[in-house]
């Protein structure tokens, strides 16, 4: 098993990998890792989608697990990894945007609003599609 190889930013110590099923996993490696598990915090999926018919590719960062969910929107989470059942990388330097993305989607300040219920339209008329 190789080591891994992680990315420096200014504040964030990033890893990318290949999971089991082969997604580009991108996130900051952890204290909590050891001899057999890669500790990830805040990991999301890679993805590149062909944006339309000229063959355009974009990039988009798609969370394991959205922080909408936990009862602390500005909390972190962790998953871990085996490191026997995930292919590392030895990639030295990521672009500076997709860095910028990914600490964005991070980004402590990010403000998180519940959605409000719609309320019912009354200026509408009821229609009928039956005559009884």
């Amino acid at each position: 098993m190789s080591d891994t190889t992680t990315t420096t930013t200014k504040t964030t110590k990033l890893i990318t990998f290949l999971d089991t099923i082969g997604r580009t996993i991108l996130g900051e490696v952890t204290t909590s890792s050891d001899e057999t598990e890669l500790g990830v915090k805040n990991p999301v999926i890679l993805q590149v989608i062909q944006t339309d018919q000229s063959g355009r590719m974009s990039v988009q960062l798609l969370p394991i697990f959205f922080r909408e969910f936990l009862s602390d929107k500005t909390g972190d989470y962790v998953f871990h990894f085996k490191k026997n059942n995930i292919t590392t990388s030895h990639i030295d330097a990521l672009d500076f945007r997709l860095q910028a993305q990914y600490e964005q989607m991070f980004n402590k300040n990010n403000a998180f609003v519940a959605p409000q219920p719609q309320q019912p339209d009354n200026s509408q008329s009821v229609i009928n599609l039956f005559d009884e």
